[in-house]
């Protein structure tokens, strides 16, 4: 490689003058061969002169790379100095090993030795090259800490474990929520195996990751509060289901720890962040919060059961608050010495004296990777973007999950959004894996099911349900959250007019996307039942030639037919990711901010002939509204209801009964020749109803009895209307249930009525009033109250 030094000579100019005249650094000498080196003592004046040897070796990435600075124990002779720069890097620093002074205690030192003084917080600001002399300043002020005790402050995401000398290379944690419960002290944990990364790939030895399974412990009243967790689902043995059984099957808790399968250790909490150490005796003054007697204390009372043999190492770990108040959780691999002292007899009896013995035994601590794998820190690089505490309650519906479907599940997965529902009836072969998110180790799988696991990879947090089934099977009301918002990509106008007639009747929103063109286009379009275009609203437009850009095919990107009824439009997986990602930040956007003014968007890299596309790398926007002539979104008239105060005191006063269930019952009143509807008797929900927090079902039997006496007492005037019932909620909403009854009614051939009106009440009694014309998108009217 050329040296950085012949591509940047002024660089190199400048940074030997400032070394050789900087007022913080003494400079002994500086070399230049395949290596710039320079070594010197940064000069302290705080009650004297302080001289502090360092080294600073410029690397091959100079000056786009800051100069590695290395405490050392004492001077160098020019002679060290000159052989170092004859080396390459990696020599060089290893070379340099044994003359570094570590100062274990602190932070702003890594592992390696080098110094990490200065962080880039300004990652935007290209071009910026650090100089010497900014360098030169933070190394004085760490030394100078080491007079005064303050230190300059580093950045407070940085790992805790970094800055230890000593850090494990066969083991890793990762921990949850519950490994920082507050109420308790100190107690054991225990960790699963997650996966093994073989040395063969990146490390010298096997790396064991676990995953941390569950924590107990003793609080501040010294009790023990132990409740079962469920862990079956880790398929640890057959006796093993829930935490109560790892103290109970001692045996094969025994051999799954031998075996690697289970990892336990004890842990403490500790009142303050710590600073690195070296020792376990630092450690145990650690657990005991400054006092090494207590940490000797509480570490006997704790850890002696698990010291019946002097094992080659033991794991141990402490909880503290962070300098954000927050809990972290690191964990520690302690090894035993390689030359032992043997036990004095006579203090068998005395366990504080015994312990201090075993633990003399053990030196070396290694700080274990441990990382907090927590919602909120799993999300934090989404940030804003993806708001996942906005995200986390969303329910999505992926309608279809092909390869636009698949992406855009994993987009929406990444980015937090909380629950995923995947439909789809068919199967992985081996070209998908060409442009589908799974690849060909899931041949002959069930699409939703091999989605359904790469998401669960991709972010434990998300809940997802696969469901395989034919899109034409889809029913909106039953199979959709209620208030879940749906994406369909299947391409296939039958399929997506089915799903558009589904989704506009139960008024659920959704996007659909299409590829077009080979790739090179896209249309994207929202359907708010009521607000937006439908799917058979664009198709009436485009046959009026109105509103609607109708996109040419190209010639040399033919529908490909090759599959029986499932016509396949070309495109690279490139073109399908691009997509994919826009339209799920499209979808982002609209669960975050709420709905944009535009529902229709055409994105495309060609410059399309006779459309308003004439702008490629483009995305064009445009807001299309129902069409007057739609079958599911056009209302010719809208009708009215009106109520009789007294029904709605009625109403209300069952409420104010019991507001904790549902109660409900049926409406009877008058229909207009304009079909507006006024009611003027509600029934009871009758002796046999079902009431509870989260169901109701009328009487079938006693509202039909209502119905034929208010008929017959009326001279066949009063007729059903309609149902009423209320939330044990504030509520008032439809929710699936209530549009499925209620739109079955309105087709049903025994109801006089093919628009019966809906009242929903909140547990304060406040009303809502909705219409369900047969086959059309339901609506909600002013509910008005009758007082002549």
């Amino acid at each position: 490689m050329l040296q950085w030094f012949k591509n940047h000579p002024d660089f190199l100019r400048q940074e030997s003058t400032a070394l050789s005249n900087d007022s913080n650094y003494k400079e002994l000498t500086q070399h230049r061969d395949n290596l710039f080196i320079s070594h010197g003592n940064i000069i302290v004046r705080i009650n004297g002169i302080h001289r502090f040897p360092i080294l600073i070796i410029y690397t091959n990435a100079t000056p786009y790379h800051l100069p590695m600075v290395f405490p050392l124990e004492n001077n160098l002779s020019e002679q060290q100095v000159k052989e170092l720069a004859t080396l390459n890097l990696i020599d060089a620093i290893k070379k340099s090993r044994p003359l570094i002074k570590f100062y274990y205690n602190l932070r702003h030192q890594n592992s390696s030795g080098e110094l990490c003084i200065l962080e880039r917080d300004e990652l935007d600001s290209t071009g910026r090259f650090y100089g010497i002399a900014t360098i030169l300043q933070r190394v004085r002020d760490w030394c100078a800490g080491h007079i005064t005790g303050q230190y300059p402050l580093d950045s407070e995401e940085v790992n805790f474990e970094v800055h230890f000398n000593f850090i494990n290379n066969d083991t890793k944690l990762f921990y949850g929520e519950n490994f920082l419960d507050a109420s308790l002290l100190e107690g054991d944990f225990y960790a699963t195996l997650f996966k093994v990364v073989p040395k063969a790939i990146n490390f010298n030895e096997d790396k064991y990751i676990y995953s941390g399974c569950f924590i107990d412990g003793i609080g501040e009243n010294q009790l023990i509060q132990p409740f079962p967790i469920d862990i079956s689902h880790l398929y640890l043995h057959e006796k093993i289901k829930t935490s109560f059984d790892i103290y109970t099957e001692s045996t094969i808790v025994t051999k799954l720890i031998e075996d690697r399968r289970l990892l336990k250790a004890h842990w403490f909490h500790i009142s303050q962040e710590p600073l690195p150490f070296e020792k376990l005796s630092d450690l145990i003054f650690i657990i005991g919060n400054g006092d090494y007697e207590v940490g000797l204390k509480r570490v006997t009372t704790r850890c002696v059961d698990s010291f019946k043999s002097l094992a080659d190492f033991f794991y141990i770990a402490i909880r503290f608050p962070n300098r954000k108040g927050l809990f972290e959780f690191q964990l520690f691999k302690i090894r035993k010495k390689e030359s032992l002292v043997l036990f004095q007899g006579g203090a068998e009896n005395d366990v504080i004296k015994k312990m201090q013995f075993i633990l003399d035994c053990y030196e070396k601590v290694e700080a274990v990777e441990s990382d907090k794998l927590t919602p909120e820190t799993f999300h934090q690089r989404n940030s804003k973007r993806a708001d996942y505490m906005i995200l986390k309650d969303a329910f999505v519906n992926i309608l279809g999950v092909g390869a636009i479907g698949s992406e855009i599940a994993d987009c929406t997965a990444k980015a937090g959004v909380g629950n995923i529902a995947l439909f789809d009836n068919q199967t992985i072969q081996a070209h998908n894996a060409v442009r589908h998110l799974a690849g060909i180790e899931y041949i002959g799988a069930p699409k939703v099911h091999a989605v359904f696991h790469i998401l669960q990879n991709h972010n434990p947090f998300v809940i997802i349900n696969p469901l395989i089934g034919n899109l034409y099977n889809l029913n909106a009301v039953v199979d959709l959250q209620d208030d879940s918002l749906s994406i369909c990509s299947v391409a296939d106008d039958n399929v997506e007019g089915f799903i558009n007639q589904q989704l506009v009747m139960a008024g659920k929103t959704a996007f659909y996307v299409r590829a077009l063109r080979g790739g090179k286009t896209a249309r994207v379009f929202r359907v708010i039942p009521g607000k937006d275009a439908c799917f058979q609203c664009l198709h009436l437009y485009r046959k009026d030639r109105d509103n609607f850009i109708d996109i040419p095919e190209d010639p040399d990107y033919p529908t490909l037919k090759n599959e029986c009824n499932n016509p396949i439009r070309p495109a690279s997986a490139a073109d399908l990711k691009f997509i994919s990602a826009m339209v799920t930040r499209l979808v982002i956007e609209h669960i975050q901010n709420g709905e944009s003014e535009n529902n229709h968007w055409i994105w495309t890299t060609d410059e399309i002939t006779g459309t308003p596309l004439t702008t490629p790398n483009h995305l064009y926007s445009q807001h299309i509204p129902p069409h007057k002539n739609c079958v599911y979104c056009h209302h010719e008239t809208k009708v009215s209801v009106t109520i009789d105060p007294e029904c709605i005191a009625f109403m209300q006063s069952l409420i104010k009964n019991n507001p904790s269930i549902e109660t409900g019952g049926v409406m009877a009143g008058k229909i207009d020749d304009k079909g507006n509807v006024y009611v003027t008797h509600v029934s009871e929900p009758g002796p046999k109803a079902i009431m509870t927090s989260t169901k109701f079902e009328k009487d079938v039997e006693f509202c039909q009895t209502f119905l034929d006496e208010r008929y017959k007492q009326s001279s066949q005037n009063i007729v059903y209307v309609g149902e009423w019932h209320s939330h044990p909620s504030v509520n008032n909403q439809p929710s699936g249930t209530d549009i499925k009854s209620l739109s079955e009614i309105a087709v049903e051939k025994n109801y006089l009525t093919s628009c019966p009106a809906m009242i929903i009440f909140s547990n304060t009694g406040k009303p809502s009033c909705t219409l369900h014309p047969a086959g059309k998108l339901y609506y909600f009217t002013e509910l008005n109250i009758n007082n002549n």
